[in-house]
């Protein structure tokens, strides 16, 4: 344990701290390097699988006094970039569906499936420890490639599971959304709100408006169209006043896409077993051949030669 640390510059006395601060890339690489060093590729799942409430922090324990599977999801949602920063969780919903989803928001250089399988397992863990031992999601959602062994995933889950997605995310029914599971205690709840307002008042005054617009793009890129109207409503402004802060920042939404787009398109094709077709609705292409001209015009390569360095 101390030697992985080490390799990815962590000081073992993070362990002894819950609130000790840990570059988002050292975890995600240190993640992953462990489930290699316990020969366990499936050691995130089952971290999440054997999370406990009080383990998501005061989020966890806010979340699972809600009085209904939504409103325990909808505060984790909220509440979810006070503690990690670098990633972002979302709750929507449809006349059929609940979706709740979740993206790491930062730039990437290391892969993530680790930390995607023990988000959503420890999510649904919550969920089942929290409200109903019986309940499964409709559907999983991974962004990452599929395993050698998919399997265990989709056992554990009790749900079809797909990978290669645009997002991470849980796709919930309503009426178990809704569904009524205790009367909540007003008392307790304002007082972990107002701990965790702190905090998240902290985490949002340390992100620029472009930082903010870039995580709304992760989060829906592949799902929903990127507009200035539709990640102007995200932020809770008007248009012109997004279209202003970027400017002030030196930057455009078209051109936060376009990087993005750009930034995630390469780490996909590197990884084993991501098409380019797949990359493209990823993308939120309507078509590999309008994801492969952009992608010649970044790179002045082809996407497949991309794909096969």
């Amino acid at each position: 344990m101390r030697k992985l640390l080490a390799r990815h510059g962590l000081d073992s006395r993070v362990l002894e701290d819950d609130y000790a601060p840990v570059p988002l890339q050292a975890y995600l690489g240190f993640f992953e390097e462990a489930a290699v060093a316990l020969g366990d590729p499936n050691l995130g799942l089952r971290l999440g699988a054997n999370a406990r409430p009080g383990g998501f922090g005061p989020m966890g324990m806010r979340a699972t006094q809600c009085a209904t599977i939504y409103r325990g999801l909808e505060s984790l949602a909220r509440f979810s970039s006070a503690l990690q920063s670098g990633t972002r969780v979302t709750l929507e919903e449809d006349a059929e569906h609940v979706v709740l989803r979740y993206m790491v928001t930062a730039s990437q250089i290391s892969p993530s499936r680790q930390d995607n399988e023990f988000t959503l397992a420890g999510m649904c863990s919550l969920i089942r420890k929290g409200y109903d031992l019986r309940w499964r999601p409709l559907e999983v959602h991974f962004s990452h490639p599929r395993p050698d062994t998919p399997g265990s995933v989709e056992r554990w889950f009790d749900a079809p599971v797909l990978f290669s997605q645009a997002t991470n995310m849980l796709v919930i029914h309503p009426k178990d959304a809704h569904r009524i599971y205790r009367e909540e205690d007003p008392d307790m709840l304002d007082l972990i709100d107002r701990h965790l307002a702190n905090l998240l008042e902290r985490a949002d005054e340390a992100q620029s408006t472009s930082e903010q617009a870039r995580a709304l793009i992760a989060l829906h890129l592949g799902a929903r169209p990127i507009t200035i109207e539709t990640i102007a409503a995200a932020l809770q402004t008007s248009r012109r006043s997004l279209q202003r802060r970027l400017a002030e920042e030196g930057t455009t939404l078209k051109e936060l896409l376009r990087a993005y787009r750009q930034e995630r398109a390469e780490f996909l094709l590197a990884e084993t077993g991501a098409s380019v077709e797949g990359v493209a609705a990823a993308l939120g292409y309507a078509d590999g051949t309008s994801f492969w001209r952009a992608f010649k015009g970044w790179t002045g390569r082809s996407p497949s030669k991309a794909h096969r360095s």
